[in-house]
This record gives structure tokens, sequence and C-alpha cells, in this order.
């Protein structure tokens, strides 16, 4: 039986979603103590700072300490039940209708790999269970229990149908493609379109929409100085958008405990290093529970040569340069959905496995979310991402090609502040109170009275502001799609800045450009005779940032504008780290496309 493939919504490609964990958010009767109702006394703040989704990290019945010695969303008892120390079926109906009147949809976390082992639900179904992680009992996935598909997309309706909820976000693995599948399905018929976030990979139309782990600024451990999209956000979406510079790691694991790995080459031989070629991708119908084929997947097929042809293999492992990991082999892995097949040619193995992002799907991009700061972080550092940059904020996520996803408090650079119940072992091993897991983040609203705070909170409501009122010209990147309406831009400069990029559509132009540098201004000259008409004259605005003389707003031919050198303030200063400009044909109106 087939079925209409159900999209995502519409605003999806507007979405800025912004992480909230209910109990530190608010402290209505100090900490852990935040609720639905005093969160929802902070939504006139979250319309005013520009955000549009939530994705609410607290909302069902869980274990009040088993993660870190603190209340979290991750030690799930019951999916099927709200948290009562949160509030009632009624507050958090209250809740949502709300967010919705600030124009903010909701998007609630599911913790896909089962519940904590006193669940009133293993002793009720044991079946539907096998095996455990996280300290945790898992759900039988894969066991043919047709009772618990049955519930687990009842569970999810519920909430769609009940409270109004707008989506979700799939923590660790989907582990059932057809089950969600079904469930934005069955909603959509409902009159209700959802959006379905997925931690990882993949992202696979009629499934799920994007990932969390998308594009990723910061995580666990810190920044990843190396990323390309730290100096070249526009180059990076736009290779990563067409597939460009595919690039795979094969780990081929054998029964005798010997293992072939293709990044080796320096302890091994050329010949005996396995050497990976990308074919390309092709894609295969996915059935789901109730018959449904309108669900695709794409695969990626690698060629891999020069393996041990006389030895059994028992694993193999693919790695892209994400990060991403894929399996042959099952055993004790949670990622079930991403399973490696192989066959055997003459002079090696064919490899299909799951592209991240499939084709069509949005980029998105990860400023930061809850678990930076992770067991092992160090004790002294400020688990946050963006700690004051205006340039991360804006040229990395904000303004770039892609949907941003980042953690509440990084909008006005909080300091961290542990709960303080917060340990730094995951299992609350420990001094309470010395933790820097970003979930565990006592957010401390009095910040907002110093100056410097309100001042960042200030350049991020005008950074938002940009790309809420010009959704005509920056939209996220699809991938598959080798046409876009963004490009870098040359520059010269004293020193060395992030690539500049601007979008383009119908005459006018928005353009971004960055300074790291915390202690100095630069002068920055623009290469604008390739993304402007060279025969027209523009009007000019500063949307962010200086320029000599303080003016907001100048005209001037494409030479003489190419001529002038715009100051770009130093990082973490008010109105620094970043300089927009919006180019309009002189004698048009520069209001067009606003989202408002």
């Amino acid at each position: 039986m087939a079925y209409q493939v159900i999209d995502a919504p519409e605003y999806l490609e507007r979405l800025i979603i912004y992480e909230i964990a209910t109990k530190g958010f608010t402290s209505p009767n100090g900490p852990e103590s935040g609720t639905f109702a005093s969160m929802e006394e902070k939504l006139p703040y979250l319309e005013e700072l520009g955000i549009n989704g939530v994705w609410l990290t607290g909302h069902q019945l869980c274990d009040p300490g088993h993660f870190y010695n603190i209340w979290t969303e991750y030690a799930c008892i019951r999916p099927d039940r709200l948290e009562p120390s949160l509030g009632t079926e009624e507050d958090f109906r209250h809740l949502i209708e709300s967010a919705h009147r600030h124009g903010i949809k909701v998007f609630l976390d599911v913790i896909t790999h089962g519940v904590m082992e006193d669940s009133p639900l293993v002793k009720e179904h044991p079946n539907w269970f096998r095996g455990g992680s996280w300290g945790m009992r898992d759900f039988d996935w894969y066991g043919g229990h047709e009772d618990l598909d049955r519930w687990w997309v009842d569970t999810w309706l519920w909430y769609i149908e009940r409270f109004g909820v707008d989506g979700y976000r799939l923590d660790v693995a989907h582990y059932r493609n057809d089950l969600w599948a079904m469930i934005r399905r069955k909603a959509a018929e409902r009159g209700k379109r959802i959006t379905i976030i997925a931690e990882t990979g993949p992202a696979i139309r009629g499934v799920t929409d994007i990932l969390q782990h998308g594009e990723v600024i910061s995580n666990n451990s810190g920044q990843n100085l190396s990323f390309r999209m730290l100096y070249d956000a526009a180059g990076y979406c736009q290779d990563r958008q067409m597939r460009a510079n595919e690039r795979y790691e094969v780990k081929i694991i054998y029964r005798d405990g010997t293992v072939q790995d293709s990044r080796d080459t320096l302890w091994f031989e050329k010949s005996k290093v396995p050497e990976v070629i990308y074919e390309g991708h092709f894609t295969k119908e996915v059935l789901c529970a109730d018959g449904c084929t309108a669900c695709h997947i794409q695969l990626g097929r690698l060629r891999v040569e020069n393996i041990h042809k006389e030895k059994e293999i028992k694993n193999i492992q693919v790695t892209d340069k994400n990060g991403q990991v894929w399996n042959s082999n099952l055993e004790e892995v949670m990622e079930v959905d991403y399973k490696v097949e192989y066959t055997e040619i003459r002079n090696g193995l064919i490899l299909e496995f799951p592209l991240r992002i499939q084709d069509g799907q949005f980029l998105s991009i990860q400023l930061s979310c809850h678990d930076n700061g992770w067991v092992g972080f160090p004790g002294d550092e400020n688990p946050y991402g963006v700690r004051g940059s205006r340039y991360l904020a804006g040229y990395t996520s904000l303004l770039a090609p892609g949907i941003p996803i980042f953690m509440s408090g990084e909008e006005f650079d909080a300091d961290y502040r542990p709960l303080p119940r917060l340990a730094p072992g995951l299992y609350g091993e420990g001094e309470p109170g010395t933790g820097r897991w970003l979930y565990g983040s006592w957010i401390d609203w009095e910040q907002l009275e110093r100056p410097e705070k309100a001042e960042m909170l200030e350049d991020m409501k005008c950074i938002i502001k940009i790309r809420r009122e010009h959704p005509h010209l920056i939209t996220p990147g699809r991938m598959g799609e080798e046409k876009n309406h963004y490009c870098p831009v040359g520059y010269k400069a004293a020193r060395t800045l992030p690539v500049p990029y601007c979008y383009s559509r119908e005459g006018q132009v928005l353009l971004v450009a960055a300074n790291p540098d915390e202690n100095e201004d630069v002068q920055i000259n623009l290469e604008l005779d390739r993304i402007l008409d060279t025969k027209r004259r523009y009007r000019v605005s500063v949307l962010f940032g200086e320029i000599p003389g303080g003016q907001m707003e100048i005209s001037g031919d494409v030479k003489s504008l190419s001529d002038r050198a715009w100051r770009i303030k130093r990082d973490k200063t008010f109105g620094g780290g970043l300089l927009v400009l919006k180019f309009v044909p002189a004698g048009e109106s520069s209001c067009a496309g606003s989202e408002e």
C-alpha cells in the first residue's frame, strides 16, 4: 500500500530553534524548580528575542537524579505521563497554546531507546524490553511486538492531539523509521503537519526533517577550531549541499581480532591499507509497519579494495568526516537504523549505508546544545559555545545558510552557573555543584542587569531580527541541490578574516562579514563587482556593525562601494565582531520579503 509522503511544514526553513531545559530555565522556588507555568511567563521575552521554535527538554515523568545527580528528561520513567513537579496537563496545554500565540512552535524530546529499570512499563510489559544501555532498559524494537508499536504511535499522537505540540526531537537514534513515518502521516490526517528532528542521522524525507547535529559549531568538548564553517561558512555549506568532497573512512574488524583501517597509512604499506572509493548514492523504499511504501531512503555506496579476502569479517565501520559511525554488526550498537550492508566482489567489498542527510533536506547548524560540557570537560571552563562572540553567533549560525539551533543563555552570554546538585560524573560521581554539563545550567536572569550582558542580548536580538526580516534572502541550503542563492565574497584586509558571504535574489544582496579578533578592529574592502550589477547604483544599509563616520546608510556605484574601507569592530563588544550590509538598487524599496 502506498501513501503520500508527508513533508515538513512550510515554516521549517524559517525556524530558529532555542533549547530549554525546563527545570533550570526558570527558578520560581529556587534551583531546579522551573515549571510549565514559570516557563510560560518567559514567552514574551522569547518572542522579543525573535526565536520561533523551542526544543523543550523537560516534560515527561523522569528520575530525579539518574544522570549527573539532577532531574533530566533523559532518565525517562514513562513517556506517556507528564512530570508532576512541572505541572498539570492543563498547565502544559496552556503553555503550548500561549507559545503559539507568541509565534513559537514547541518540539518535545523523545527518549527513543528505553526507560528506567523501575518503570512500571517494565513490569506491565516485560516482553517489550531487551537488554539495556545508559543504566536503563531498552525497548525491543525489532522483536515484532505489535502492541509496543501501537502504544508508541498512540503516545506521540496523544501529545499532538491533546496539547497541540508541533513535533519531536529524537534522542540518540530513530530505531523505527516506519513508526515515525506513520506518526507524521497520522498527525497530518488529523490536520497537523509536524517537524521531526533527529539527533544524528539519517534525515530522511517523510521520516525525519533535519539533524540536530547537522553541522556542529560547538559540542561536548568545546569548539572545533579546524571546522571550515568557522572561516568559510558559505563555501563549506555549498560543498555540503552538493556532496562535494564526500569522504569516508572504513575500518574492517576480523574474527581473529586483526583490524584493517583506511587511515593507517603511516603504519602499513599502501597495498595493505583498504582503499575507499565513493561511488555515489541511490534510493530505495522504506516499508512502514502498516504497509506504507511512500517513504524513501538514500543509501551511499562505497567500493573498498585491499582487504584480507582469506579472513572472516566480524564488523565493518564506516565513518564520515562529521564523525557519524555506521556498523555492519549491530551487537551492542544503539544506532540500529544506520546499518552497513556489504557484498563481496572479486577485489574487495561493496558497502551500502544510509546517508546522514538525504537529498532535499535542509542543512542545520548547531551553535550549542545541552550536551556541551560532557564528562571530561574542564572544570574551570564555560561550556557555552558563543561566550559573547557576535562573530560565532552571526557568521557561523544565525545568519548562515542553515537552520540554527542554540542553547538558552547564549543570547546574553550567561555566566555558567551549575545547579547545586549537578555532579561532574555521568551517574552522579563527584562533588555536587561542580559539574559542567550544560543541561544543568541554572540560568541567572539577574545577570541581565549587567551592561555587558544587556548589550549582548541587544546584539543577538538585532542579528535574529535580520534573519527574520529577510526570509526571501536567508534560507537554508537543501542537500543535493546544485543551485543556491548564497556564495563567498572576495575581500582585502590587513589580516586573514573569515571569508565574507552574501545572499542575492531579485537584485537585492545581503552581505555578512566577520572579525573574530577580540582585541583589534579591522578594515575590510569587499570585492563587490562579482556580486553587484556594475551598471547600477546601490543604496547600502548597515544592518549590524559600524562604518567610518557612523553612517547607517550610504549610496554609490559599485566601484566607489568596493573602494570603501568598512570597519568591523573587535569581537565580544557591543556592535562588534560582525558586519551586515544590505544592497538595494537605488530607487527600489528595501523592505520586501520581511517575515513580519
